[in-house]
């Protein structure tokens, strides 16, 4: 058995490293739907998300699928989540059809619901209205509109074109992460809006979520 002293030491290492949104996250237990800061829409690109997840959903049969919506999740300004809040209303199944064309999986529907949308503070059917108006905000660019080939792209002239096309949104509002190695493929666009959906700055959390990749490849809709 470790002495007290180095006891404590190893609890201290060990919790050094756990990043800090581990560290701060908060569940059914300790969380209060409605007491969050601001909402974060994140937006996956349905064509890298399926080399990777083949069997999902929305990557069998004919496909047509860019930039859908991964969720609207509800963030804490000091870097901690809120998830998975203590309300048991479920989701109706028409208000679950009535996504589908910006969610196209009902797994995937119910999931955010009920892992981020009980904590929103609001019912069901007014989450995913206000899932479906935070997607009609964002502009997607002409480059992300269609590609039929894999375009390979420096990371800042991705970033400068999601800017251009939202031109009201501020810089530190926008951010793509990526995924794989050598050359990473995108894998969201994450934007950052206010409880009433107006855009705002990410939280330093977000930010350092982002792709750090000079380069980018984005795989074609099919």
């Amino acid at each position: 058995m470790l002495p007290t002293r180095l006891a404590g030491l190893a609890l201290a290492l060990l919790l050094a490293a756990v990043p800090a949104t581990a560290r701060h996250h908060r569940s059914s237990g300790n969380a209060t739907p409605g007491q969050f800061d601001y909402y974060l829409l994140s937006l996956s690109w349905s064509p890298a998300f399926c080399l990777e997840s083949p069997q999902s959903v929305e990557c069998q049969g004919p496909r047509g699928y860019g930039l859908i919506v991964h969720g609207l999740w509800p963030q804490l300004d000091d870097g901690s989540r809120i998830e998975h809040c203590d309300v048991h209303e479920r989701v109706e199944p028409w208000v679950a059809d009535g996504m589908l064309d910006l969610m196209p999986a009902t797994g995937l529907i119910y999931h955010e619901w009920s892992a981020h949308g009980t904590c929103s503070g609001v019912d069901a059917g007014s989450f995913f209205r206000l899932v479906r108006s935070a997607r009609a905000g964002f502009t997607v660019p002409a480059s992300l509109a269609r590609p039929a080939a894999t375009l390979n792209r420096p990371t800042a002239a991705l970033l400068g074109e999601l800017r251009a096309a939202n031109p009201d949104y501020p810089a530190d509002s926008l951010l793509v992460t990526c995924t794989g190695q050598d050359v990473p493929r995108l894998r969201e666009v994450r934007v950052c809006l206010s409880r009433d959906l107006r855009p705002r700055a990410c939280a330093p959390d977000v930010l350092h979520a982002a792709c750090r990749s000079p380069q980018l490849l984005i795989p074609p809709i099919r």
